[in-house]
């Protein structure tokens, strides 16, 4: 008796059980958050660095300062202006630096006779105390928000007091966000009398370098990229920052207008180092071309939904009020270690009833937030089993 071979499962049913296998992996696609495409160089920046000698230097001094300026640069978004652009040029002897805008940002050099001197001023152009310390804790935390001071001291303090809050609310949401981050936002400080210090920062985030009397608050994140426009004065408050902090962590194939993603990023030295701890840090490597190349095509397709130009709102949805908490902040060039403005510094409530409500309507968009994922993954398992089901099923007749 001879035994009949196995029937292959037909076409319509093994289109439809690959077909579902696929949208149940699909399901699981998209693994990069708003946070994740920050650590992504784009190439949408792009930073020149132009030098007019003084006439007093010699040939020998200007090809000397020519030729190690390249490797000054090495690892960082600035590249070395060798004069070929006539309209790019300063009106004078001296360092320029210029946007992708065309925006020019005018660098001291202290004795512009010294081959030296010259070349200490290139290298500032590429790092700084302030932007080294921005990128070691954007490695590790959800996000930094930089303080710079103004002059009034009393508008500082409410504004240190609405970030700490800001960040407190975001903490207790960061287990419910897509892709969790450990560490929660951090809050640094630039005072005033440091500000002179960091020109290449301030105008890399869109702020004039000259101080100003109201303080202004940047949003940073991931390889320095900055989130939407600084805040100034009046304009930073606990909603604000609570807003914009929660968009860091959302889907970044969700509908949110892609502008967001679109943040300049500080112009400034990656080194090797950084490299490879964002790889750690990530766990996956951000200057794969092949990762580059992803996010690029999800920056690139704008928003799916173009009638949402709004960030969601944690304080409508977690009933925050706009009471301000006093916390410790962080100071920049302190000796010792940032303290606790990333930790719980929850809004004061008017009252006792108050308190439970917002505890329980924190508590109920978390669960919402789990219960959505719960949902989504069980879906995806369902949809994966049936799939394999009919494969399976097609195969045996």
């Amino acid at each position: 008796m001879t035994r009949r071979p196995p029937r292959l499962p037909s076409r319509p049913l093994l289109r439809l059980g690959w077909l579902a296998c696929l949208l149940a992996v699909s399901a699981w696609a998209c693994r990069y958050s708003v946070r994740d495409t920050g650590f992504v160089d784009l190439g949408l920046e792009s930073y020149r660095l132009r030098w007019v000698p003084n006439p007093a230097l010699s040939a020998d001094a200007i090809a000397t300062v020519r030729a190690r300026a390249s490797g000054l640069l090495r690892e960082s978004n600035l590249v070395w202006d060798d004069g070929s652009d006539p309209g790019m040029a300063p009106s004078g002897p001296g360092l320029v630096l210029r946007d992708a805008e065309g925006r020019p940002l005018g660098l001291p050099i202290p004795v512009a006779t010294d081959p030296e001197a010259v070349l200490r001023s290139i290298e500032a152009a590429a790092t700084s105390p302030l932007r080294e310390r921005l990128y070691r804790e954007c490695l590790g935390a959800y996000a930094v928000l930089l303080l710079v001071e103004g002059a009034d001291v009393a508008a500082n303090q409410r504004v240190a007091r609405d970030a700490d809050a800001a960040i407190a609310a975001i903490t207790r949401l960061l287990p419910t966000l897509p892709k969790p981050v450990d560490s929660p936002p951090r809050l640094l400080t630039l005072p005033q009398d440091r500000q002179r210090a960091e020109p290449v920062v301030l105008w890399g985030l869109g702020l004039d370098p000259a101080p100003a009397d109201a303080p202004r608050v940047a949003i940073v994140f991931g390889r320095g990229r900055r989130l939407g426009a600084p805040l100034e004065g009046p304009l930073v408050t606990q909603t604000a920052l609570r807003d914009r902090l929660l968009l860091i962590g959302q889907d970044c194939e969700c509908d949110l207008d892609r502008a967001w993603l679109r943040g300049p990023l500080l112009p400034g030295r990656w080194d090797r180092d950084l490299q490879q701890a964002a790889l750690g840090a990530l766990g996956f490597d951000p200057g794969n071309p092949m990762v580059r190349a992803e996010i690029s095509r999800i920056v690139e397709r704008g928003p799916q939904n173009p009638g949402r130009r709004r960030p969601p709102s944690a304080g409508t949805s977690l009933g925050y009020s706009e009471e301000s908490v006093e916390a410790p902040d962080v100071v920049v060039g302190d000796a010792t270690e940032p303290e606790a403005s990333g930790t719980e510094a929850v809004p004061t409530p008017t009252s006792a009833t108050a308190a439970r409500e917002t505890t329980q309507d924190a508590g109920n968009a978390a669960g919402a937030g789990r219960g959505l994922w719960l949902a989504l993954g069980g879906g995806a398992v369902v949809v994966l089993a049936s799939g394999l089901g009919l494969w399976f099923r097609a195969a045996r007749r």
